[in-house]
């Protein structure tokens, strides 16, 4: 029976990162060469930049974390997340009842999917009850407490819940898995494949060849602003090497985000002729460290604090990010609500800290070998951590195994492709693992929210004193409104994960994109940064 609930988790966590079958466009390919050009297009405006996965992963499903510069053409929500406050999207409007149990929006009108299907009050439903029925938006309670969808008049509709709860809003805000797709698309019960890419964005999913590139041609028909550029395509370059390369030549336009740019290749691009580039101010995500309390070596909060006391973070910011990411002391973004709180307990560096508290824990420096025993047993942990994450995963496991190992303990990197890191965690297969925290919009909330089943908090709570009271405490969150009391529960909660060492805040991480001067005059960082804007791109003219 364990084995079968664990089974069920393993089956729902992966859901995110499951990649879709490659699905073709319906419209004829151009007659083009390999960069997918032709003589007409020579009279195009068009932009070309670079992803790391094939579009075929382009869904509002789940979606790699390299096509986050590309679902924006696309896809649309709702509504939006933008200078800490949530805007209108496709969604013009919308309100709360008095309790705040029911939660009405005012949709546009005139818009249609790239297919020719109407966006309405149907099409919405549609999407909601797909989605609701995903086990993997376990923490969008947004999207699984709603009891009833009801469809108003053919622009509005009213999501009715059994109780209120103050984040409802945020969980609509997510572009990348929470945007409106065409219905026609959507197959009932399958949360791993679409028939098709269809939004209601600026741009028009056309053309898709596999290994080369994709083709996103202007919807004439959009809402919003026209956006400048006829047509976008999109090259498939795996290697960063090679994406610098190609745009040091020409053959791209642009690299957009902290997935498919290192700091370091940012400096590199920023000192090629023609070629500028901007960093955004705002933090995408905070890089973090969380702890299995129920290993054999980490169940004494001792050697957690040690390890939090031996991680220097400035010099860790300047190792992996040549100082462009600031050192965190909170698993939340700067401009996260409620993520203001003043912690009790902080563990700033302080390598004499860390190696008394090892000492008191009775673990005894071996002088020969430089690594700390007890009982005979060497002080050798295993740090794990999915290799695409981000473009900083690796290098900085590499710091924090050679900032432990000056107090005596030995890590082991295991590095592995997202699913198997899912299902290695679920199973608290790890004494350290390396992820980072949510956007702000979904956080605090969708950062507290799973830690019952389904992160890697999961297996390592139990080791903690007091975690009954902590995960019961979340609960009660999902049923609060009450500003002050989500402020004061939030106050415990961020106290008592970075109090407990269930997590080591690293540093703010941040996204950036660099470009040929020739074709782009700057760029406007939105609210999600992570995310691609092409009507937040400026032209050179």
């Amino acid at each position: 029976m364990k084995k079968s609930k664990l089974a069920r988790l393993i089956a729902a966590i992966c859901c995110f990162a499951m990649l879709l079958a490659a699905c073709s466009s319906n419209q004829t390919p151009a007659e083009s060469g390999g960069d997918g050009s032709t003589t007409a297009d020579s009279e195009k405006k068009v932009l070309t930049y670079a992803i790391g996965a094939e579009t075929t992963d382009l869904s509002t499903l789940y979606m790699n974390n390299s096509l986050c510069c590309t679902s924006k053409l696309v896809y649309e929500n709702l509504v939006d997340f933008d200078n800490g406050e949530i805007v209108p999207g496709l969604a013009e409007s919308w309100e709360y009842n008095d309790d705040q149990t029911e939660l009405t929006f005012h949709l546009r009108q005139g818009v249609t999917f790239h297919n020719g299907e109407p966006f309405n009050a149907e099409a919405v439903k549609t999407n909601l009850e797909h989605k609701q029925s995903n086990p993997s938006f376990y923490s969008l309670k947004g999207i699984t407490d709603i009891q009833e969808i009801e469809i108003v008049d053919e622009y509005t509709i009213t999501l009715h819940y059994d109780h209120p709860f103050y984040a409802y809003l945020q969980d609509f805000c997510w572009p990348d898995v929470n945007p409106m797709s065409a219905p026609e698309y959507i197959i009932p019960g399958d949360f791993q494949t679409i028939s098709g890419v269809a939004g209601t964005g600026p741009y028009i999913y056309d053309e898709y060849v596999a290994g080369e590139y994709t083709r996103f041609v202007r919807n004439e028909d959009y809402w919003g602003e026209t956006p400048y550029w006829d047509e976008i395509i999109v090259k498939y370059i795996p290697d960063s090497t090679s994406r610098l390369q190609a745009l040091q030549t020409g053959e791209i336009d642009m690299i957009y985000g902290g997935t498919l740019l290192t700091y370091e290749e940012y400096d590199q691009a920023l000192a090629m002729d023609g070629i500028d580039g901007q960093m955004a101010e705002k933090d995408t995500r905070v890089q973090v460290i969380t702890t299995n309390a129920t290993s054999p070596y980490l169940s004494d909060i001792r050697v957690r604090q040690a390890i939090a006391y031996a991680i220097d973070k400035e010099e860790m910011s300047v190792a992996i990010s040549n100082g462009y990411e600031p050192p965190a002391d909170i698993p939340a973004t700067r401009d996260t609500p409620y993520a203001d709180v003043e912690l009790e307990t902080t563990y700033d560096y302080d390598p004499d800290m860390a190696n008394q508290l090892l000492d008191e824990a009775g673990w005894l420096m071996n002088e020969s070998t430089g690594i700390r025993e007890k009982d005979g047993e060497p002080l050798s942990l295993l740090l794990t951590l999915e290799t695409g994450s981000t473009s900083v995963s690796m290098p900085t496991a590499e710091v924090i195994k050679s900032q432990l190992a000056e107090v005596g303990m030995d890590i082991t990197i295991y590095g592995t492709e997202q699913m198997q890191w899912y299902a290695d965690y679920l199973e608290g297969k790890f004494d350290l693992t390396l992820w980072h925290c949510q956007y702000a919009f979904a956080s605090p909330h969708c950062w507290f929210t799973p830690m019952d089943s389904m992160v890697p908090q999961t297996p390592s709570l139990p080791g903690i004193e007091g975690s009954d009271e902590f995960l019961a405490t979340i609960k009660e969150l999902t049923n609060m409104s009450d500003e002050q009391e989500v402020r004061d529960t939030y106050t415990y909660l961020f106290n008592y994960d970075v109090g407990n060492v269930l997590d080591i805040p690293l540093t703010y991480q941040k996204d950036m994109l660099v470009y040929n001067t020739d074709k782009i005059a700057g760029y406007t960082f939105t609210g999600t940064p992570c995310f691609f804007d092409i009507l937040s791109l400026e032209p050179a003219e």
